[in-house]
């Protein structure tokens, strides 16, 4: 019965560990995906060569932090060339475009010609606290935690601010 105390809940972190690289996995293809369908849209409603970045930061589960969670980065690029060229003879082919989108904030257009990158700056604060209370034979634990945090991205010499806070509180009681 050792055995199965020691190795259940090594198996048990395991399978978090597995989860939680399927679910980074998932993010990634998901990025690539909606870069890629949104750089279609856009290069089809303006008829332009497209360049469209997607970046996404979130706090997911962890098996390290159960309450708090670890972020995460996912991005996607995708360069579509819908453009259709000029059959009227005037010599007006279509410019690119690139496109930039940064978590749930809607795209931000850099314009034609534009090229560059992403510094994200970073700014986290943690709590988290466990609180024991045992009376009458019985003792019950809460362990809650919190997460602030501010991000701010600068995008060709644009600083685009963003920020989120999350929070969750478990318990736990027993006796005889």
């Amino acid at each position: 019965m050792v055995e199965l105390a020691i190795l259940g809940p090594l198996l048990l972190m395991a399978v978090g560990f597995v989860v939680t690289y399927v679910c980074k996995l998932n993010n990634d293809q998901f990025e690539l995906m909606e870069a890629f369908r949104h750089g279609l849209s856009k290069a089809h409603d303006t008829n332009k060569i497209t360049s469209y970045g997607t970046w996404d930061d979130r706090r997911m589960a962890s098996v390290s932090e159960p309450i708090l969670g670890v972020k995460t980065t996912s991005s996607g690029s995708a360069c579509v060339n819908w453009a259709i060229e000029d059959v009227t003879g005037q010599g007006k082919d279509p410019k690119g475009t690139t496109v930039v989108k940064v978590n749930v904030m809607p795209g931000y257009d850099l314009g034609e010609g534009a090229s560059g990158g992403i510094e994200p700056l970073y700014v986290t604060t943690k709590s988290s606290s466990v609180v024991i209370n045992s009376s009458n034979d019985r003792t019950s634990s809460t362990h809650s935690g919190a997460t602030g945090e501010f991000m701010l991205y600068k995008i060709n010499n644009q600083e685009y601010p963003q920020g989120r806070g999350s929070g969750d509180s478990r318990s736990y009681s027993g006796g005889n």
